[in-house]
This record gives C-alpha cells, structure tokens and sequence, in this order.
C-alpha cells in the first residue's frame, strides 16, 4: 500500500513537471509568433475624431488584448446624413471584417471614408497597436461577377434617378437602379422644396400663376442661352409631377412665408415653392412601391463604364458591387443620374476660376459626365449650384481650442453673417449692396464676383449692439442664424484666434492683419461711413433700414466668408426628352440623363432666384428620362 502510495506521488510530480515544461514551451512558442505591438498593446475603448464632408466623424474603438478590434462605434451625426451617416457606419463594419485599415472608401463618400479611417488610425495608436501594419495589412477581395439584362438601367437614386426609375418602373418595364452610397435621396433628400406653377396647392390658395410667364421669367434670366423647349418640358410638367409624386406618398406644402426676404413681393418666386414634409419618408415610401414594382435596386454600387456598341448605340453599364466583383447590366435603355462633379474641388476651382468656394451637398465626382462625354456628348453649362455664404472655416481652431466657426448655424455670429453689414472684397472696397443677402443666389453671386472670398467690417459698437440684441433683419434663409444670445465681442475674439477673422486697433492695422490695401479699406470705410450718416447710399441703392451702423468706435474686426457651392448644376446637351444629344441634335442612342447631369436648364453662372428650382427639376426631367427610355426599350424589342 505504501509503496503504491509512493508510486502514485512520483507519477503526479512528473505530471506537474511535465505541465510546467508545456506551459514555458507554450509561453516560448506565443513569443516568437505575437507581433512585437501586442507587447505593449493596452486593451479598452479609444475615441478619436476627424473632419468628414459635412462636419465631424467620431470613433469608439475597442481593442483586445492582442491588438485586434472587436466593434467601432462610429457618430457621423453631424456630417451629411444621407452620405457620411450611412456610409461611417458601413466603412467602420468593413474595417472590424478586415482587420486592417487598407479597405477600399465607401464610393460616393471619400471624405467621410478618409476620416474613418484616420480616426480609427489615431485610436488604434492611443491603444499602442503598430497603425503602419494595419494600413498595409492586404484585404483581398473576391466578389463573383454577374451579368444582368434589364430594360431600362438607372444610375444614381437621388431625385432625379429615383423619378426616372420610378417612371419607367410605372410602364412594366423591368429596372435595374445601381447607386455608390449607402442610401437613396442624394441632394434632393438634403433639399427643402420643389418648384412648380399652377399645382392644386396654388389653385387652393386662389394662385394663378401661369406656366408661360414662368417659362419666360426664366428664359429672360438666362438670356436666352437656355434650352425652350426643355424649359417648357420642365415647367410644364412641374404640377402634374407633384400630383404624381404625391400619389407615391410624398407630401408637400406650400410655405405661407419665404425666409428669402427679397422674394416676399414675388409670388413666383416664393409661391412656387412646395416642401416636403418629410423626405426620408418621401423616399421609403417610393421605393417600397419600387420593390413592389419588381425594380433592382443595388447600394454601394459604383459605375465603371457606359457599354456601347459598334454602331454608337448605348446597350447598358458595367459597375464595381460592393464585394469586388463587376456588374455587367445590359440593357436597352441607360439613364444617367450620377449628380454632376460638386466634390470635385479641382474641377470646380477651374470651371469657377476661384479656390475660395465652400462645397456643400453630395460628394459627386463628375464621373457619370466624364463618361458621357467619352461616348460623344457635349458638355454645354456645367458649373457650381452657387447658393449663400458661409464663415470661413478656421484651420487652426483645434490647436488654440477656439470654437470652429464654419457654417450657418453653428455660432452667433452667423448673425453677423446674415445681415446687411459693411462688405468688402479682399482688397479692402465695397462691392455691393449687402441688401443681397436676402436673396441666397444673388448673395452667392456677390461673394462670387468678389473672388469667392470676402469680409464683413465692424467695430466694437457694432458687437455690443448684436450682444444687446440688434433690430436689424437677419435673413432666415435655409437654417437660418443662430439666435442665441451671446457676447458677440468675446466671439470675434474667438474667431481671430482660430483664423477666421481679423482685428485691429486702427483701418491700417485691420488692413495688415488681414492682407487688404490699408489706403482702399480707409477711403471705402470712411465713404460708408458718410452713407450711414446721411442715410443714402450713393453707391449701390442700399435701403435706408440697412444703413444702420457706422465702423468707427473701438476696435475693429473683419471675418472671412465664402461663396457657397451647394454642388452644380448643368451638364451636357439633351433635348426636351432627356435624351442625350451630340452638337448636331442626333441623339446617342439608348442614353438619357436628368437632374444635374443635363444641360440647358440654366445658363451661366448664375442660380435664377426661384425657390426649389433644383430640387423641381431633379424630379421632373427625372420623370421625362424615365418615361422617354421606357418608351424607347419598348420600341426596341
């Protein structure tokens, strides 16, 4: 018994031993195979924040033990919500599958994708995990591709591709609709209304305004340069579009008041104007009715090249899909809705001559035109939907904790902003009547005209004045200003601090901080000076009510605005059918565009000042493509 005893104790220290030799061999093994960052790897949650397209992207990142990321919580609340909101959380799930930083951007949201990743980046670093290998860990791809045959393709599902899909959907014809983000509406979703003449709305409220005036108030803005018949086409059918939409569950109502004071005595030019109730709403409910109608639609799709034939005709589109693989759509009829080249910043500062331009709307690359032009169209009035003016956006509040002063609404002083104040261009003269600033295009138009960039000048007094609560007219113009009350002195100052504005005990020293000819902004000031004074303007017609303070008393300040480009408008040449034309007036078989891919609307560089133009004729020539390929795959069986 005790020699059994005995046998038994030695077998359980060799089995000890034994288990503490596997487990320092184990302990060797994971050594020599963990990256050497795990070694310093600190497990737990890191935030960390970037600039997307439209405002802030944050990250929650959480990170084990060994350096890989188990869940991001992403809040791009503040950036675009139909672009950054959908796409952030979509990157940040790819980011998670891969584990690397070396995924592909979401298409459609570049900017967004690029502050993702960046800010993932900064809270993989605060973990101490190595960010370098992360950025070039190599996620492969591989997608099946697929081939589809449809009678009508759309591409892009904002307004104008959702009206198209959704009208051709209407004749039985089958539909296919790719789009690059991760959610339908595009701008029009970001929109507040549609312009349309003589609709139920109007008759209800005892309107009468005429179809032909409209079309030739519009014409007569454009010069004449304008397409007549697609301007007809387009306002002709305005009501009837809105009648169809509503069918579709989208709800409109007329505005009783316009937010643009300068259009109150026009009712073209406010009572033309139907909001939206709810645009999420308005587009679920069309493409749940879409769905109904057998219409394809496929997200995260980005177009890859228009097919066409030996002949000229267009026979459909290839596209990337969202796992790699290529979408080849063959179809009878194309319609191109890719929203023009707004976030194309080098474009836009060519066709605008300016690098001052603030960008707001969709992230639009310009691809869908780059392609149509390849396949023989004419580019005729491209060029950027210019709307209003914006602070500039400070580049260096971060590092001097001062506030971000950009936008509309994000501080006060977009009081300041939105009044009719002393405005002068970056060479220190007047420029216009501030009184545009109650019109968001001609505002635009202004600061435009002065180079894209310009000042609004004040003095010490004049802060006070808005701290106590100012009787001049701020313009309620899209969101409108910040009304809060606020020490509007202690925010210049802040604004001088991150950049975006400039101060000066004197007109030289105001002139030396902000790069404008000391002898111009003297002799502007002290001339409109006179102005206030003598309550006339002499120069530009200004109204007596804004002629209201004097630049005189205490210090003085000057802050950097910014013509505002809410993406563009115009494309290449079509005809009244939407169809895609070459400069001779033949059409390009099988192609159509609409919304602002399509030329001939507008003319020029100026946004005629009719509210909800855009968003009306997104919907309307959307509708006429789709109805026109519908009617042309038909003809082609």
């Amino acid at each position: 018994m005790l020699k059994a005893m005995i046998k038994d104790k030695k077998i359980r220290c060799l089995m000890v031993l034994l288990l503490v030799f596997l487990t320092i061999l184990s302990g060797c093994q994971n050594d020599n195979t963990e990256p050497a960052s795990n070694s310093s790897v600190k497990p737990g949650t890191y935030t960390a924040t970037e600039s997307g397209f439209g405002g802030d992207v944050t990250v929650n990142v959480t990170v084990e033990a060994d350096g890989s990321v188990s869940a991001i919580d992403v809040n791009a609340d503040n950036d675009t919500p139909t672009v950054g909101g959908a796409a952030a959380p979509k990157l940040a799930e790819n980011i998670v599958e891969a584990q690397s930083l070396n995924v592909d951007a979401v298409s459609g949201a570049s900017s967004t994708s690029k502050a993702v990743i960046a800010a993932v980046g900064t809270a993989l670093a605060q973990a101490g995990v190595d960010v370098e290998a992360w950025k070039t860990k190599e996620v492969v791809k591989d997608g099946t591709d697929e081939d589809v045959t449809v009678d009508v393709v759309v591409v892009g599902a904002g307004g104008s591709g959702t009206g198209a899909a959704l009208a051709a959907a209407e004749t039985g014809a089958s539909v296919m609709i790719i789009e690059k983000t991760a959610a339908v509406g595009g701008n029009t979703k970001l929109s507040s209304g549609f312009f349309a003449v003589n609709s139920d709305l109007q008759k209800a409220e005892g309107l009468n305004l005429s179809v032909d005036e409209a079309v030739n108030r519009l014409l007569e803005f454009n010069h004449y340069l304008s397409n007549g018949p697609l301007t007809r086409a387009i306002v002709g059918n305005s009501a009837d579009t809105i009648k169809w939409l509503e069918g579709y569950g989208v709800e409109f109502y007329l505005q009783q008041e316009t937010t643009q004071f300068a259009h109150e005595d026009d009712v073209y030019k406010y009572k033309s104007y139907h909001k939206y109730k709810d645009t999420t709403a308005a587009f679920e409910n069309i493409y749940k009715h879409l769905d109904e109608m057998g219409a394809d639609l496929r997200l995260n799709t980005s177009l890859k090249s228009i097919i066409q034939s030996k002949d000229g005709t267009v026979t459909g589109i290839t596209a990337t899909k969202e796992d790699g693989g290529t979408l080849t759509v063959n179809a009878k009829a194309t319609i191109i809705c890719t929203g023009g080249f707004g976030a194309n910043t080098e474009k836009v500062s060519n066709v605008m001559n300016s690098a001052y331009l603030n960008s707001l709307g969709m992230p639009n690359n310009g691809e869908g035109l780059e392609m149509m032009e390849g396949l023989g169209a004419i580019t005729w009035d491209a060029t950027a939907l210019l709307h209003a003016a914006q602070l500039a956006e400070s580049t260096v509040a971060q590092s001097s904790g001062s506030e971000h002063m950009a936008g509309f609404s994000s501080s006060s002083l977009t009081q300041l902003l939105m009044s009719p104040l002393l405005w002068v261009d970056a060479s220190g003269s007047r420029f216009v009547n501030e009184d545009v600033v109650y019109d968001t295009a001609y505002w635009a138009n202004a600061a435009y005209a002065a180079g894209g960039k310009y000042y609004i000048v004040v003095d010490t007094a004049t802060l006070k004045d808005y701290t106590a609560g100012t009787s001049m007219r701020i313009s309620k113009a899209g969101p409108g200003a910040n009304m809060e009350a606020e020490d509007f002195a202690a925010l210049a100052d802040q604004a001088v601090a991150s950049g975006t504005a400039f101060k000066g005990s004197t007109i030289a020293e105001l002139a030396e901080a902000s790069g404008m000819d000391a002898k111009d902004l003297e002799a502007n000031v002290s001339r409109y000076n006179q102005m206030v004074n003598n309550q006339k303007d002499t120069d530009y017609n200004k109204s007596n009510a804004s002629l209201k303070y004097t630049v005189e008393s205490g210090d003085l300040y000057a802050f950097d605005c910014r013509a505002v480009n809410l993406g563009t408008i115009g494309g290449v040449k079509v005809d009244e059918k939407l169809e895609v034309i070459d400069n001779d007036y033949n059409p390009i078989k099988g192609l159509y565009t609409a919304g602002t891919n399509a030329g001939g609307y507008y003319e020029g560089q100026g946004y005629p000042p009719y509210e909800g133009l855009a968003s009306g004729f997104a919907w309307t020539s959307g509708r006429i493509a789709g109805e026109s390929a519908a009617t042309y795959a038909a003809s082609s069986k």
